[in-house]
C-alpha cells in the first residue's frame, strides 16, 4: 500500500500548508498542541470568540466544512482532501470543536430533509461560524438511544403552520455556546 501523495494531493498539501501558515493564529499554537479538542481548546483568551475567528478566517478563504457542497457555504473536497486538510491544520484543528456537532450532524441533517430555501438560510452561518449548533437527544429514560426518544413534534391546529414540541431533555452537550438545538 502505498501513502505516498499524489503529485495533485502533494499540490494539495502544499497550497493548504502555505494558507494556514500564513493565516492560522500562531499566538494559541503551543496552548492548542496542549489543549484537548473541545469548546475550552484555549484558557488564554476567550474560547469562543477564538474558534469562531479561526471558523470565519476558513470560511472566507474557502476552507469551511470541507464535505459540504460549495452552495452551502462548504468547499466541496473530497474525502482525502479533508485528511490532508486535517493533518496540516494540527493544533489549530482544537478550534473546531465547538462545531463539531453543527458540521458533522445537524448540517448534514439539513442538507439532506430541509426544503432549498431554509438551506440557503440556515447553513451558511453555521459554515461560517456566526451560529454554533447542539444536538438534543438525550432524555431521562434513553439517554442519546434515539430508538427510544419520546419527544414528539406535533402540528398545531390553529392554522399557524408552527409545530409543538413535547419531552424532555437531561442533557445536550454544548447547549451553553450554541444558537441552534
Amino acid at each position: 500500500m502505498d501513502f505516498e501523495d499524489t503529485p495533485e494531493e502533494a499540490a494539495f498539501r502544499k497550497e493548504v500548508r502555505a494558507w494556514i501558515d500564513a493565516n492560522a493564529p500562531k499566538h494559541l499554537e503551543d496552548e492548542l498542541r496542549r489543549a484537548n479538542f473541545g469548546s475550552n481548546a484555549v484558557e488564554s483568551e476567550d474560547p469562543i470568540a477564538a474558534a469562531k475567528a479561526w471558523q470565519k478566517k476558513k470560511f472566507d478563504a474557502g476552507w469551511a466544512c470541507l464535505h459540504w457542497p460549495k452552495e452551502y457555504g462548504g468547499a466541496a473536497r473530497s474525502p482525502i482532501e479533508r485528511v490532508i486538510w486535517g493533518q496540516e491544520e494540527g493544533p489549530y484543528a482544537a478550534l473546531g470543536g465547538l462545531f463539531t456537532i453543527g458540521h458533522g450532524m445537524c448540517g448534514p441533517t439539513v442538507m439532506a430533509w430541509a426544503s432549498e430555501e431554509q438551506k440557503r438560510e440556515l447553513l451558511p452561518p453555521l459554515a461560517s461560524g456566526e451560529e454554533v449548533w447542539c444536538q438534543l437527544f438525550s432524555e431521562p429514560a434513553g439517554g442519546s438511544d434515539l430508538a427510544g426518544l419520546r419527544t414528539r413534534a406535533v402540528k398545531a391546529d390553529d392554522g399557524s403552520g408552527d409545530w409543538i414540541i413535547n419531552g424532555q431533555k437531561i442533557w445536550t452537550s454544548g447547549a451553553q455556546n450554541s444558537d441552534w438545538g
